[in-house]
Formats: structure tokens, C-alpha cells, sequence
């Protein structure tokens, strides 16, 4: 290739990038501008222009902050933005000012110096959120809960404000996950680039959360009940924990970070989730009481192996000396810290570990920071949780999302995965009825090749992506929700077999080509070949899991969830072969006493159905051992 054709690519790229970069920068929810110390607009969203009474950015970029703002604003805007440059510290704050239209606006805004690589400051990056309809329903509860007589008028206006709350909420998180998915997949943005838009998808991250704190109903913690231990999914709950400390301490100089390596992004543990919560809290407080009110970063890192969990609180704060850190080890009892009522904590920090197993160490140096290193028995991944994308090399993929930039999002995963098998076809929906409708006119072949990934809450629509999964019986379904700890919807998504994706880890799943051809999958082996005492087919995967663990531990268990692919594998299991059945399966019509009919008469001798239901005499055939689900220890016995 010659200079100049080697000038047109690169010429070419360039041009790529940029376009990438604008499309990046109007998906940006909420209100983003930057500026220089004049107040000369660098840059801003497409929102910002809009509101800003301008048809194009470029427009805007170049002019005075102060000669486009409404001059009712100008006095409180220079206010902020001076301190800002002032003093170096980031601000957060609620402020009213009139937009183009002449609409006035309650705006929650967070500012922030912008420095350069030398540290110096040379702007201020403001990022709003329109709050008003959230300010004036808080006036409507407020006037509801002051002049209504009854307390079912009150219940009612605070449900339909907690909406409000969990809308905006919604409506940013949604792009912000789509936002957090481009950066990560766009490699030709420089460096500097990316880590500014992460952090400003970050900040709006916090914004979303920090509105769920303060205007939602607190759930009531009671600290007299033993707390179960529950599967926890560690990057989502430690990510929380990060956003709500930056809120506590926005008014301190203090960065929160978090490194989470990538054997940790989807890393459970059996924990007391609560109790887990405010241990964490305790040692992120004892963190910043070390920086003494000065500036300082917190750093949560997160690893793991296949045996355990590491987590490991960083300060770059005043250090312990060793004296004290044998005194901690000890468990003798230690004063320092208390000053600013924090205290140390250790008491519920160690009484949180014995109670979940996990241990303690500290790395200190005095004058340069601590490590806090928490260790906790890893678990395997429960069997709802979608920890990686496997596609087929001819297959269709189905994208259902309410919202655009989602779409652009996984566009730009699956732009490298198309690359390497470019039969893969992605197919884009935004109404679930459409999305059914394509998947039913499929032929046979192209219908086993679908792989869904849709959202769960799709507004204004009678249909959520769990329907959708249920109406088409499509096998290979993943949930992309921030719905995940919503009990009605883990159970539903459990019952019809479906994984569920954390929508903040839609940036983080990887994905695989899965290059075995249809034959190679579909192989049998030899009748007789495998060994396995038995055979357990039930589509409630958690029951299942949980026979598996405590009732068939000592067994070799072959499982499957879809009676299906029982029928399909049926030659490489002895006729003597122990199966248990379901009665009621969700993806099939027949019943497991048809299923166990067609096994009888292939030769099968050990059947048994595993069954909450009720049957009259004469109903369950002879060669057919009928076994109540909650009866423990029949199952155990046979």
C-alpha cells in the first residue's frame, strides 16, 4: 500500500472514530456541558443544545455559558462554577433556572473540576437531571399526606410517587448501560476520551441512584431477626455500595474508585446480604476517617479464584502502625477512629465474618495508606444468572429493548463477534408484540438458531420481556434487567428457565463462538456408555439444584430441565437407569406421565414421577413410582 492510500485509511478511520464519538456523546442522558475558565462552551450533549434553544451543537460550542443561559440563572450559575474552580471540590445541589422554551426546571446537577494532565484545573464539567416532575410529586405526597383524612389516600399518592421515583431512575439507567457498553467496546477513542465519558456515565450512574435514596420508601432493616444467607452477586452489590458512599461524602475531597478484575464480575458468595452491606459501610467510613477531611481515594478491587472471593478496601490515607494492627487481629478491643462517630466497627465486622465464613487481613504502612483484604468461600454462579454469551455460528439474534441506545450498545459488542463469524444476524425490536410476532414466522431451522436478549419492563406496553420468552418458547433466553433482585421476577424467570443479565453488566458478559457443528452436539453416545446413578428432569431449576446439593449428594446426576433433551440422549443411558420426573413442565404441553410412557416403552425399568399433584386411584400406571416433592425422605430412600 502506498503513502497516499496509506493517508486515505487513516484519514478514513479518523472519520469512523469521530462519527463514533458524536453518537456516543448525544446518548448521554441527562444535561452534560463542559467549559473553559471564561465560560466558553468546549462541548455538550444533545439535550443540552435542545434545551438551550439551539438546532445543532456546533451552534452552541464556542459561545459564553453566561450570554445563552436565561439571565434569571446567570448570578447562581457564575456562583457555582467559580467555587467549583475555586476550590477544586465537586458540588452537588438542586437548582431552578427557565430553559429556551420558557419552561422552568428543577434540575439536580453535580459539578466538577475538568483538570489537565498536570492536575491543574482548566474547566468544570456540569451534568444535570430534570427532577420537576419528581420536586412536584414530593409536593403532591406532601399535600396528600398534610389534608388527607384517610390512610389509604395517603398509601396511594406515595405509591404513585415512588413511580415517579423508579421512572426517572429507569429512564436514565437504561442509555447509561447502553453508554457504558459502546466506550468499553469502541478500542480507536483514545485513552483520555474514554475516561472521561466513563466518568461522566458514572457520575450520571450515581445521580440515578442517589434520586432512588432519597425520594423511595427505605426498606425497614431489623437488626433483632437472624438474616438468611442468600446468593450475592458481589461487582453489583459492592457498585452500590460505591454509589452511596459518593453521595455521603460528596462535600469531602475524597474519589471513589473501584477495579474489578474480570474472574470477579461475576463472582457469588452465600452472604447475610445486610449484614454484608453494613460491614462494607464500616470499613469505607473507617477509610475516609483516615484522610482526616483532606483529599484521599478509596478504591474497591474485587478478584477471585475458583475456590474463593477477594475483596480488598484501599486508602492512600495516614496508615496504622503495627501495633494496632495486632490489637485488630487480636480482638482487642481499639478506640482509635471514633472521632468522627464512625468508630471502627470491628465488632459487627468480625461478628459478619465468623457468621459467613470469611477472613480478615490488613496491609498497612504508616504515612502512605491500608489494604483491608476480605476473603469469602466462592459459591457457583446460580443457575438464573447469565455469566457469558455462547452463539452459534449461524445464528439470529434477537434484541428487544424500549430503548435506542441499547441497541446501539450491543450493536457495537456483536461488531466484533460478526466479524469473526459474519453469518450471525441481529435483529432489532423495540414493541414485545413485534418481536413475537418475527420469531413465530421462522421457519423450523432458523427458529432453533434464535438467541433472545430482552429487557424486562418495556414501557407503555402490556407485554414484559418474561411474556415474550414464554409466548415463543425460545431455549436459549437471557434477561437484561435491572430488575434482578425483584423476587416476582427471579421467580418467574427461574419457573420459565430463562438467565437473567444485571443491565450494568451488559458492558462486562463476554461472548463466545461456539464453532461444533449441529452433528458433533447432536451425537449420541453408545447405549450403555454413560454412568450415572440417575437421571433428574424438572424445569424448576432451583428445586432441582437443591435436590442435587442435599438429597442426591452422593450421586452422579445427570440433569435436564427440558424433558426434550432427555428423549434425545435416551441411547447413552442403561435401561436400568434411574429417572426421576416432573409432572408439570412450563415449555412442553405433555405431561411427565407421557413422558414416562414413551421411556417404559423403550425398555425403561425405574421411573419415577416426583409430583405435588393429586391422582385418583388407577390414574398412575404400574411401572410408574409416584414420589410427593416435600416428601424428603422417600425421595431419599428410592
Amino acid at each position: 500500500m502506498d503513502d497516499y492510500e496509506q493517508l486515505k485509511l487513516a484519514l478514513k478511520q479518523a472519520e469512523a472514530q469521530v462519527k463514533r464519538l458524536e453518537g456516543i456523546i448525544a446518548l448521554l442522558p441527562g444535561h452534560v456541558y463542559w467549559e473553559d475558565l471564561s465560560g466558553k462552551i468546549l462541548g455538550c450533549n444533545d439535550l443540552q443544545m435542545i434545551d438551550a434553544g439551539f438546532s445543532s451543537r456546533n451552534e452552541l460550542i464556542g459561545r459564553n455559558v453566561y450570554d445563552v443561559v436565561n439571565k434569571d440563572h446567570i448570578a447562581s450559575l457564575r456562583k457555582s462554577n467559580t467555587e467549583v474552580m475555586k476550590t477544586g471540590k465537586t458540588l452537588l445541589f438542586e437548582e431552578i433556572s427557565t430553559i429556551a422554551n420558557g419552561k422552568k426546571v428543577v434540575w439536580l446537577s453535580r459539578k466538577t473540576p475538568l483538570r489537565d494532565s498536570d492536575g491543574n484545573i482548566e474547566g468544570v464539567l456540569g451534568i444535570s437531571v430534570d427532577i420537576t416532575e419528581m420536586k412536584e410529586a414530593e409536593t403532591r405526597e406532601k399535600q396528600a399526606r398534610e389534608e388527607a383524612a384517610h390512610a389509604n389516600a395517603r398509601a396511594e399518592e406515595q405509591e404513585k410517587f415512588a413511580k415517579v421515583a423508579d421512572q426517572v431512575a429507569h429512564d436514565i439507567r437504561s442509555p447509561l448501560a447502553s453508554l457504558l457498553m459502546i466506550i468499553k467496546s469502541c478500542h480507536e477513542i483514545p485513552e483520555t476520551e474514554r475516561v472521561a465519558l466513563r466518568e461522566a456515565a458514572i457520575s450520571i450512574g450515581d445521580i440515578a441512584n442517589s434520586l432512588l435514596a432519597k425520594y423511595k420508601a427505605k426498606e425497614a432493616e431489623s437488626s433483632i431477626k437472624t438474616e438468611e444467607r442468600q446468593p450475592t452477586l458481589l461487582s453489583a452489590t459492592l457498585l452500590q455500595i460505591l454509589t452511596d458512599k459518593k453521595f455521603q461524602y460528596n462535600e469531602l475531597p475524597v474519589k471513589f474508585q473501584h477495579d474489578f478484575h474480570t474472574a470477579g464480575q461475576f463472582s457469588f458468595s452465600q452472604l447475610e446480604l445486610s449484614s454484608f452491606k453494613r460491614m462494607m459501610s464500616n470499613l469505607i467510613n473507617n477509610a475516609v476517617d483516615a484522610f482526616e477531611k483532606k483529599e484521599g481515594q478509596v478504591t474497591l478491587e474485587l478478584d477471585a479464584t475458583d475456590e474463593h472471593v477477594y475483596i480488598k478496601v484501599i486508602d492512600n490515607g495516614k496508615g496504622m502502625p503495627p501495633e494496632l494492627i495486632e490489637k485488630i487481629m487480636q480482638k482487642i478491643a481499639v478506640t482509635e477512629g471514633k472521632a468522627e462517630g464512625h468508630g471502627i466497627g470491628l465488632t459487627q465486622v468480625r461478628e459478619t465474618l465468623e457468621r459467613n465464613n470469611g477472613k480478615l487481613s490488613i496491609h498497612s504502612t504508616v504515612g502512605q495508606g491500608t489494604q483491608i483484604i476480605l476473603e469469602f468461600p466462592r459459591i457457583k454462579a446460580p443457575n438464573w444468572i447469565a455469566d457469558k454469551i455462547i452463539l452459534n455460528p449461524q445464528d439470529i439474534v434477537v434484541i428487544l429493548d424500549d430503548d435506542a441506545s441499547i441497541h446501539f450498545a450491543w450493536d457495537a459488542r456483536f461488531e466484533e463477534i460478526i466479524e469473526k463469524a459474519p453469518k450471525i444476524r441481529v435483529k432489532h425490536f423495540e414493541v414485545c408484540q413485534e418481536a413475537i410476532d418475527f420469531i413465530k414466522k421462522l421457519d423450523e431451522a432458523d427458529y432453533k438458531n434464535v438467541f433472545l436478549l430482552t429487557d424486562f419492563e418495556l414501557l407503555k406496553q402490556e407485554l414484559n420481556g418474561l411474556h415474550v420468552v414464554e409466548k415463543t418458547k425460545i431455549e436459549r433466553s437471557i434477561l437484561v434487567t435491572s430488575h434482578y433482585t425483584n423476587m416476582v421476577v427471579y421467580e418467574r424467570a427461574i419457573k420459565i428457565g430463562t438467565k437473567i443479565l444485571p443491565k450494568q453488566l451488559a458492558s462486562e458478559i463476554p461472548i463466545y463462538i461456539d464453532h461444533t457443528t449441529n452433528e458433533e452436539k447432536q451425537e449420541p453416545q453408545k447405549e450403555g456408555q454413560k454412568k450415572v446413578d440417575l437421571v433428574l428432569v424438572d424445569d424448576n431449576e432451583t428445586f432441582a439444584q437443591t435436590l442435587i446439593d442435599f438429597i442426591f449428594d452422593q450421586d452422579v446426576v445427570d440433569y435436564y430441565r427440558d424433558p426434550r433433551k432427555l428423549l434425545a440422549n435416551l441411547n447413552q443411558y442403561p435401561k436400568d437407569t434411574r429417572i426421576y420426573l416432573d409432572n408439570n413442565f412450563t415449555m412442553v404441553d405433555e405431561l411427565g406421565i407421557d413422558f414416562a410412557k414413551n421411556l417404559h416403552e423403550l425398555g425403561f425399568t425405574r421411573l419415577y414421577l416426583l409430583s405435588g399433584d393429586t391422582f385418583k386411584p388407577g390414574e398412575i400406571p404400574s411401572y410408574l413410582t409416584v414420589i410427593i416433592k416435600t416428601d424428603i425422605d422417600k425421595i431419599r430412600d428410592w
